[in-house]
């Protein structure tokens, strides 16, 4: 099978690039830049690949040591859900000793278009808010969460 996608935006102290150099699980890593059209065009390029699953993240500076799981993202009118159960992946980190929730909102910037493109062309992408690195209490806890849920995480079931 595919190695999944694992994407998290650009910057400096950004904790989303931070988790994407530092995790160890096999997959695809992808740093995007923080601009809408580079990154859902970087995105449909690694897609084409046609990985096993694509995960993105990236900072949500309301949350404290959480993980924020999107269910969907808005394209104009549009609102578009991934196919990946979502109450399992809330069910999975906290299993695995991380605290996360289901969110409705992907924002209204780069993490909400991306999401979107990703979507739009994928439907098992799935976008996943972590906090911003003051409100993490402890990052290697959540590099493993996301090391154990990018190995383990069964993408395919239903």
């Amino acid at each position: 099978m595919a190695k999944p996608i694992f994407a998290g935006f650009d910057g400096d102290g950004n904790p989303a690039r931070l988790l994407v150099e530092r995790v160890t699980a096999p997959c695809r890593k992808v740093v995007l830049p923080n601009d809408n059209v580079l990154s859902a065009a970087l995105m449909r390029g690694e897609i084409a690949g046609k990985p096993s699953a694509v995960i993105m993240t990236g900072q949500k500076p309301s949350i404290q040591s959480k993980i924020a799981v999107e269910r969907f993202a808005r394209a104009d009118r549009e609102i578009l859900k991934t196919s990946v159960d979502c109450v399992r992946v809330v069910r999975f980190f906290r299993e695995n000793g991380y605290d996360a929730y289901m969110s409705s909102g992907a924002g209204n910037s780069y993490c909400n278009a991306v999401y979107a493109e990703v979507l739009k062309i994928y439907p098992r992408g799935l976008f996943l808010h972590i906090p911003t690195m003051e409100n993490i209490f402890d990052f290697g806890q959540l590099v493993k969460a996301f090391d154990k849920f990018i190995s383990d995480f069964d993408f395919e079931q239903e």
